[in-house]
């Protein structure tokens, strides 16, 4: 957070980069005491969980780790906002990363030309959520699951 909060000359220039990208998915592969989750079965202790991708008995690393809110729209309104640590601390919050199946990130992320919805790096304009949007149901035994 610290990087975020420098001033804007260095938040742009640092923007521009891998780093950057680095930065944001960071804050959700890692568990309270540090341990990695990205592909690891115990992430399905710490992440919630799409009820086809509950219901369907898969390993961590054949599911797909869905961000609620996608990164170029976290990250745009990083790099929009005051940067204040409750600022950072709020937007990085709502950065929570879904297990869904591959089929239904097909149906979400695919291009509108393909039968999918185009939400890949966007949200609805609606406002409401990519999930809710493409009738992706969170199972409720995941429901309180966290980092």
């Amino acid at each position: 957070m610290a990087i975020l909060g420098q001033n804007n000359e260095v938040v742009s220039a640092f923007s521009r980069g891998n780093p950057f990208d680095k930065l944001l998915r960071s804050y959700d592969e890692f568990n309270s005491i540090g341990e990695p989750l990205y592909k690891a079965e115990r992430a399905k202790k710490h992440y919630k969980m799409s009820v086809k991708a509950y219901e369907s008995g898969l390993k961590v690393k054949e599911l797909y780790g869905e961000h609620r809110i996608p990164l170029s729209v976290i990250r745009k309104r990083l790099l929009e906002s005051n940067r204040t640590y409750e600022v950072i601390s709020s937007i990085l919050r709502e950065n929570e990363v879904i297990l869904i199946t591959k089929e239904e990130a097909g149906t979400m992320d695919g291009a509108l030309n393909k039968g999918g919805l185009g939400l890949r790096s966007v949200m609805p304009d609606d406002g409401k959520c990519r999930l809710e949007i493409a009738q992706i149901l969170i199972a409720p035994a995941t429901m309180l699951n966290k980092l």
